[in-house]
């Protein structure tokens, strides 16, 4: 419990140094100045502390302290600090100031993006002083005379100006969530008295150990609620705090693949289980911050390292406080949880993004598949993960090491491990020459062989719905989006069907004659999950089809346990489970994920295509893509089993064009409501930026490849060159006003659309 009550004394009389503490709120801006929390003495660089912010109570970490003899009286105090030891160290605070203007963004919006667990739930509780006089209460306040109130039912204004006053107490402190479950209280002999469904309770609870809920005792027990409650009435069960379970491993074991390779930036190649040999190589003499873009695949490495820390945003935000907590105190040398035997092994910690300012000392930052286009920040300060891992390594003084089925181009360059590329099972369908829309004869004759061998297989689109547009065959009429300058996507529902934009939300019934020729002939284009579903019915009735997408999972009981179906999905079957009996990958309409106005849509289609041809451990499923370009670079390194020459193509490119890696790229998007007003702005910041910038280094404005996304129409502006100059270009840069300014650093798509 902490105590806080202002004093101004220091303000009277000769004025002494004042300790002022420099914190950061999660929020987008600089850090602010706070005198200490009253009487508290303690150093508080690293802590988080609680304080005063617009009527409420905040909470921040403090990134500096500094002595200072003016005006500081007219500081307000902050309130308490939440922890007896640093959240962050001195290293982890100078990364984030680094981290920060890496990404030319305010440092609480950093803080707010790398911590987003940061601030708990406060109980928050105040009174009078005891020497005050009540009459300087407000009325309605007069309850704080009698002593401790919580601070929720006040009125944050009058609150604040009861703090500014120097007249209450305040009582703050972390309010930790417990969870509860239902246990018995007493002994099964004595039940006479009771009703033979309340019997059947008390034995099921017993056979249970421990229920949630009494709504599920009472389901449990074919009971109603008002039997459990009778028996919690009477003291027959009750229900008591429980600390939380672990999560249930199912550990594996795996021989360490030797490295032979003395020094080496990336390890890539192999299939996924050998990259983890290489990964536990690592582990047996260096502690490792293990960076992954989901929780999906962090979770098909957990199995391996049981000994692991994890950390990762579907664990509940007080369990990432608790295991941040943890950490700290052991970086602070107080709990020291480090194995003391020299045979036994760091323990690694297993993280996404939110591990980078993790406040314990890695020897070595390894970052997944850095190419994932799930690393970069679609919020906030849409930092680039794999970026800043560079950073956090470089100033920790460590090795950062990549480890990919396929390097990026960012990547592909530095010394490598060079693991045995798998050799994929390609089939190639020239579209050109193959009939039948959307699946082939040819790819039914291959979904026919799996029905008949009692195997699995994948078909994969690239997006939801029906499909990507719905056109008039008459006069070519296409159903756009009023907020949008995209096509509405189109689902079968009811008798006509809905038309929906994935972008904005805007939808509506599908209309049954052409809005412009009054034609009822209506032409679907870009085949969609349900589109798929639909021709595998009609085609092939006899095999169970399942459906997996972001938005919608059938339940994969029967695949999972070996029975013979398809399953149609989109790019989220890459992060489901493992079809046990897989034999076939399916892409119906594989150029529809590259066809994107982006330099690095082909790279990403590459990494795709091998991420499906791994996609079972132990299997090597035939790849089946229907395209109308054959001779794709990516499908000729899947056909040689070699990346190599792809990537070759691919840096070509990229070195002629002067894109990433050979520069890095900043973008400004400038959007507004009405078009001449974002056109107008973007000329503005472009007008700003021609006296500094040298020849090639600034592209634009040029509308967005979607011009209008979301009622807001976009203008984009390219800063390329190198990380020294692009500070130089954007130091002191005033931003015009009127429209909205975004800035990007090291952007991953130029097309801004959600995931479809």
């Amino acid at each position: 419990m902490f105590l806080f009550s202002p004093t101004f004394s220091h303000a009277c009389g000769r004025l002494r140094p004042m300790r002022i503490l420099k914190v950061t709120l999660p929020l987008p801006l600089e850090p602010m100045s706070y005198l200490p929390p009253h009487a508290d003495v303690r150093r508080g660089l690293g802590h988080r502390v609680v304080v005063p912010w617009r009527g409420e109570l905040r909470t921040g970490v403090v990134v500096g302290e500094e002595d200072s003899e003016h005006k500081s009286f007219t500081l307000r105090e902050a309130v308490t600090y939440l922890d007896e030891w640093p959240w962050l160290g001195p290293p982890e605070i100078e990364f984030l100031r680094a981290a920060a203007r890496d990404s030319f963004c305010p440092l609480g919006l950093m803080l707010g993006d790398l911590v987003p667990f940061l601030e708990p739930p406060l109980s928050h509780s105040v009174r009078l002083l005891p020497n005050a006089d009540p009459s300087v209460l407000p009325p309605g306040l007069e309850s704080l005379v009698e002593g401790w109130q919580d601070a929720r039912a006040l009125d944050p204004k009058l609150l604040d100006f009861l703090r500014e006053s120097g007249v209450i107490e305040e009582e703050v402190s972390e309010r930790r969530s417990s969870r509860q479950v239902l246990v018995l209280k007493t002994e099964l002999d004595r039940l006479d008295k009771l009703s033979e469904k309340a019997k059947s309770a008390l034995y099921a609870l017993q056979d249970l150990k421990r229920v949630e809920s009494m709504a599920e005792l009472a389901r449990a027990a074919g009971v109603g609620a008002g039997v459990v409650k009778g028996l919690v009435d009477k003291g027959f069960i009750g229900f008591e705090e429980v600390e939380p379970e672990p999560e249930a491993i199912a550990v594996r074991r795996l021989e360490p693949l030797p490295l032979n390779t003395p020094d080496f930036a990336s390890i890539r190649g192999g299939r996924l289980l050998e990259r983890v040999r290489a990964l536990s190589t690592l582990a047996q003499t260096e502690r490792l911050l293990v960076l992954f873009p989901e929780v999906s695949l962090l979770r098909k490495f957990r199995p391996f390292f049981p000994a692991a820390t994890v950390l990762h945003g579907e664990m509940k935000p007080e369990e990432r406080r608790k295991v941040w907590t943890e950490l700290a105190r052991a970086d602070a040398g107080e709990n020291d949880q480090e194995p003391q035997t020299e045979s036994s092994a760091p323990s690694p910690l297993l993280s996404t993004y939110q591990g980078l300012l993790l406040p314990r000392r890695a020897h070595r930052v390894v970052v997944v598949e850095e190419g994932a286009e799930a690393y970069k920040l679609a919020a906030g300060s849409r930092v680039f993960v794999p970026h800043l891992a560079q950073l956090r390594a470089e100033m920790l003084g460590v090795p950062v090491t990549f480890l990919s089925a396929v390097s990026s181009a960012e990547v592909w360059e530095r010394a490598a491990v060079e693991l045995e590329a798998p050799k994929p099972r390609l089939h190639l369908l020239d579209m050109r020459q193959e009939r039948g829309w959307p699946i082939s004869g040819a790819a039914l004759a291959l979904l026919r062989q799996v029905a008949e061998k009692g195997r699995q297989a994948v078909v994969l689109s690239a997006r939801r719905g029906f499909s990507a547009m719905l056109r008039c065959k008459q006069c070519d009429w296409k159903a756009m989006c009023p907020n949008c300058e995209l096509p509405l996507r189109y689902h079968r529902s009811g008798r006509l069907g809905i038309l929906r934009c994935h972008q904005c939300g805007h939808e509506h019934d599908a209309p049954e004659l052409c809005p412009s020729c009054q034609s009822d002939v209506f032409d679907p284009r870009g085949p969609g999950v349900d589109w798929l579903n639909e021709s595998l019915r009609q085609q092939l009735p006899d095999l169970p089809r399942y459906r997996y997408t972001a938005e919608a999972k059938d339940n994969l009981s029967a695949l999972l346990e070996g029975r013979p179906g398809v399953l149609v999905g989109t790019t989220a079957i890459l992060r489901g489970p493992t079809l046990p009996e897989l034999a076939l990958v399916l892409l119906p309409y594989a150029d529809g994920f590259v066809m994107e106005s982006d330099f690095r849509a082909s790279e990403r289609y590459h990494r795709l295509l091998w991420q499906l041809a791994d996609l079972h451990p132990r299997r090597r499923p035939l790849l089946v893509l229907q395209t109308f370009e054959p001779n794709h670079p990516a499908h000729k390194a899947l056909q040689t089993a070699d990346p190599q020459a792809f990537m070759e193509f691919e840096l070509a490119l990229r070195h002629a064009l002067h894109y990433p890696p050979v520069t890095r790229i900043v973008k400004l998007e400038v959007s507004h409501p009405k078009e001449p007003q974002a056109r107008d702005a973007a000329e503005q910041v472009a007008n700003l930026l021609r006296p500094r910038v040298q020849p090639g280094e600034l592209l634009g404005p040029a509308p967005a490849p979607v011009p209008k996304l979301r009622n807001q129409y976009v203008f984009h502006l390219l800063l390329k060159t190198s990380d020294a100059r692009l500070h130089e270009l954007l130091e002191g840069l005033s931003l015009p006003r009127g429209a909205r300014v975004r800035l990007d650093p090291d952007p991953q798509s130029f097309v801004g659309l959600l995931e479809d």
